[in-house]
C-alpha cells in the first residue's frame, strides 16, 4: 500500500491553505487553539499597516502584531477591548467594531474552527473596512429623523389650514347661497352663473380642507362624508362651462384652450359638484404648467360603457417615475418644484379621490407627439358595472 504522508502532513495543507486565506475579501487570520498565529493573508497586512519586517508567525510575532493592531485603535478604552476580545475563548463567534484613529471602522469577527462537538482546533479572525456602511447607516437615521420632523411639520400645518380656512369658506358658502336662493330678488343667468361658480369653488375648497387632517396622516378617512350625491350629469355640458370658467378667470390670457366635446351621449348619475371640482383642478393644473404659446384640450367621449375625459397639454410634463406619485398628498414632481410653479400638491389627489367615489380611474401619461402630459378620465356610465346597457 503505497505512502500517503500529505494526508496527515500538517506541512502539506499549507498551501492550500495560504490560497484559501489570500482568496478572502476580508483580512483575515488564522489563530491556534494555543494562540499562535498560523497565517495572515495579503489583505491583513495591506488593511492593518501591519509592517514588511513584521512576522506574525515567527517567535514574539503575536504579541507585536497585537501591539501594532491596538496602536491603530482610537484610545485605549478601544485597544483593551481588542486585545481582550482577540484571543480564542472556547467555540464561540464573536463580532466587535473598532473606531480607529484614522476615521476608519472595523468590524472584526472571530469564529472556531473544528469538528463540530469538539474543542475547535484554531479560530479564524476576519476584520473588514465597514466605514461606508456607519456612514449610510448613519446618513439613513438622519434621513429617517428628518422625515419624521417633516411629518410634523405637515400635521401641524394642516391643522393651522383647517382652522384658518373653515371659517371664512363657511361665510363664503352661505353668502353665496343666501343670494341664488329666489328670496333674495331676481338675478339675471350673467350674475347667477357667476354665483353658482363661488358657490362650487368654495364647497369644493370646503372639502379639501377637511381632507387636510387626513392627507397629512392624522385622521383615517370617513366612509360616510365621502358618499358622492348623484344626480344627472351632462358630461358635454361639463367640459364647456369648466373651460369657460377657466377662459373667464384667465382673462383670455396664456396657453390656448379648446374643447371637444360634441353634445349628446349618455348622461352620468354622479355628484356634478364633485366631478366638476376634479376636472377643474386638471384644467387649471394644465394652463398652469404649459407656457403661454402652449395649447390645453380638453375631449370627451362616451365609448365601452365609460365616458372619457382627456386633458392634453404642451407644457412641462410628468416624469415617468412619478406618474403615479403625482395622485399622493403633498407630493409635487421635482420638474414642478425646480421651476418655482406654486402648489401644495393637494389638488390632484383630491380629484383622484373624487373619481374614484365614482368608480373611475384618473392617470397621467406623456403625450405621444411631443412635450407635455396627457390626463385620463374615466368614469362608468349608470350600469356599465352590472352589465346593464347604459341606455342612451
Amino acid at each position: 500500500m503505497p505512502d500517503t504522508p500529505a494526508a496527515t502532513d500538517p506541512a502539506a495543507m499549507e498551501p492550500p491553505a495560504a490560497e484559501l486565506l489570500d482568496a478572502l475579501p476580508q483580512a483575515a487570520a488564522l489563530v491556534a487553539a494555543d494562540r499562535r498565529i498560523l497565517r495572515v493573508n495579503r489583505r491583513f497586512r495591506t488593511l492593518l499597516h501591519v509592517p514588511d519586517d513584521l512576522d506574525p508567525t515567527g517567535p514574539g510575532g503575536r504579541e507585536r502584531l497585537l501591539d501594532h493592531v491596538a496602536a491603530l485603535l482610537a484610545g485605549p478604552a478601544e485597544r483593551e477591548r481588542f486585545l481582550a476580545d482577540a484571543l480564542p475563548h472556547g467555540p464561540v463567534t464573536r463580532i466587535a467594531d473598532h473606531h480607529l484613529a484614522d476615521g476608519r471602522i472595523l468590524r472584526r469577527r472571530r469564529s472556531p474552527v473544528g469538528a463540530p462537538g469538539r474543542p475547535p482546533s484554531a479560530h479564524l479572525l476576519l476584520i473588514e473596512d465597514v466605514t461606508r456602511q456607519h456612514e449610510a447607516r448613519d446618513d439613513l437615521d438622519r434621513r429617517v429623523r428628518r422625515l419624521a420632523e417633516l411629518t410634523d411639520e405637515r400635521t401641524a400645518f394642516a391643522g393651522r389650514a383647517l382652522h384658518e380656512l373653515r371659517t371664512p369658506l363657511a361665510t363664503v358658502v352661505s353668502f353665496a347661497e343666501l343670494l341664488l336662493d329666489p328670496a333674495s330678488g331676481p338675478l339675471d343667468p350673467e350674475r347667477t352663473s357667476y354665483l353658482e361658480a363661488i358657490l362650487r369653488n368654495a364647497r369644493r375648497m370646503t372639502s379639501i380642507a377637511a381632507d387636510l387632517p387626513r392627507a397629512a396622516g392624522e385622521d383615517p378617512p370617513d366612509p360616510r362624508r365621502a358618499e358622492p350625491r348623484r344626480g344627472r350629469v351632462l358630461v358635454p355640458e361639463l367640459v364647456e362651462r369648466v373651460a369657460l370658467e377657466a377662459l373667464q378667470r384667465t382673462g383670455g390670457a396664456g396657453p390656448y384652450l379648446t374643447v371637444d366635446a360634441p353634445a349628446g351621449g349618455p348622461p352620468l348619475l354622479a355628484d356634478g359638484w364633485l366631478l366638476t371640482g376634479a376636472l377643474e383642478e386638471l384644467v387649471a393644473n394644465a394652463l398652469r404648467f404649459t407656457p403661454a404659446d402652449g395649447r390645453v384640450e380638453l375631449a370627451a367621449r362616451p365609448a365601452d360603457g365609460h365616458w372619457t375625459v382627456q386633458v392634453r397639454d404642451t407644457g412641462i410634463g410628468v416624469p415617468l417615475e412619478y406618474q403615479e406619485e403625482v395622485f399622493t398628498p403633498y407630493v409635487r414632481a421635482p420638474n414642478a418644484r425646480r421651476g418655482g410653479y406654486p402648489g401644495t400638491g393637494l389638488g390632484l389627489a383630491g380629484a383622484r379621490e373624487a373619481v374614484r367615489l365614482h368608480g373611475g380611474t384618473l392617470t397621467v401619461h406623456d403625450r405621444p407627439d411631443g412635450p407635455g402630459a396627457v390626463f385620463t378620465l374615466r368614469l362608468p356610465l349608470p350600469g356599465a358595472a352590472d352589465g346593464r346597457d347604459p341606455g342612451p
